[in-house]
């Protein structure tokens, strides 16, 4: 089974999603899905001393040509969540952001949580919490000599539209 290819995005409005875990909240070590292959990586050891503030992944049968990579999800959950399970989750809104010159969009989504089955759409998200994933983000490549810029969040359905756009780029990618 490649979890990429064979584990469904979500419903059909796109509004719930499957992720897959890649990086726990917590972590400083950057795993990296393969694709192609279905495995899982170490890619690095993070040079700085900033954790993952939230949990992490790409999005399957997504397909983001602005990096040539699959949609990446942070999902808000209280717990760090073990790497490889499948995390249902509610889209809430989505980071626009560019790392080394590269549309590098991130979908904001929720776990199945009680510390967070108050929030529907981005402005229900902690402000303190969004200046953290900020903070993470724009520090995170600091020593490794990349330059990252964010351009504000998406609410709900423009997030939603992009998984549209991205799902629609996989199944043209990878001929679904």
């Amino acid at each position: 089974m490649n979890l990429y290819h064979d584990i469904p995005l979500g419903n059909e409005e796109l509004s719930e999603i499957n992720a897959v875990l890649e990086i726990p909240k917590g972590s400083k070590v950057k795993y990296e899905f393969d694709h192609k292959t279905g495995a899982m990586w170490v890619d690095r050891v993070g040079k700085t001393p900033i954790d993952y503030t939230f949990n992490y992944w790409d999005l399957p049968q997504t397909w983001n040509e602005g990096d040539n990579d699959p949609l990446d999800v942070i999902i808000l959950c209280s717990q760090p969540l073990a790497v490889w399970v499948i995390v249902p989750c509610r889209v809430v809104g989505g980071l626009k952001m560019i790392d080394s010159g590269e549309d590098d969009y991130k979908v904001l989504a929720v776990a199945d949580d009680k510390y967070y089955s108050d929030i529907n759409d981005i402005e229900n998200v902690n402000a303190k919490e969004l200046e953290d994933i900020e903070y993470y983000m724009l520090h995170y490549k600091d020593l490794h000599g990349k330059k990252v810029e964010l351009n504000g969040w998406d609410n709900k359905a423009e997030a939603i539209k992009r998984l549209h756009e991205c799902h629609k780029a996989y199944k043209i990618k990878f001929n679904k």
